[in-house]
């Protein structure tokens, strides 16, 4: 495997927290339905993405890929506090704190490291 030695430009937050500004499994991988099992091209994509140094993992319920970047980040031996993990809550809005415990069970972790309320598509939907 290719080490291309490249820094990942970041931004830092006034917290000191910084975010790499690079993300690996966004929508690219959006998975139509969770039904599916295991996508083992993703988790498989996913490690080589973090071996090259893409530590920053975008994830949402809604892609249905986040049991795929959780194993992904198991099997990929980095250790958690080098990785940057996001998640979205899109379609469970309305119970915020049952969405992120819900994302963490199935990426594995403890913590993400971002968690965005994404309101799109509760204006798609909300009655008129």
């Amino acid at each position: 495997m290719a080490n291309l030695n490249v820094e990942i430009p970041s931004l830092k937050l006034n917290d000191g927290t910084s975010i790499p500004l690079d993300d690996i499994a966004g929508t690219a991988w959006y998975k139509s339905s969770a039904d599916g099992g295991i996508d083992r091209k993703l988790v498989e994509a996913t490690k080589t993405a973090i071996r090259l140094g893409y530590y920053h993992l975008d994830g949402a319920e809604v892609y249905n890929t986040e049991p795929e970047i959780g194993l992904a980040i198991k099997e990929s031996n980095v250790p958690r506090e080098k990785l940057f993990v996001t998640t979205k809550v899109i379609t469970n809005i309305k119970d915020i704190p049952n969405a992120i415990d819900t994302s963490l069970k199935k990426l594995q972790l403890d913590y993400v490291d971002l968690s965005v309320a994404s309101l799109l598509s509760y204006h798609e939907r909300r009655p008129k």
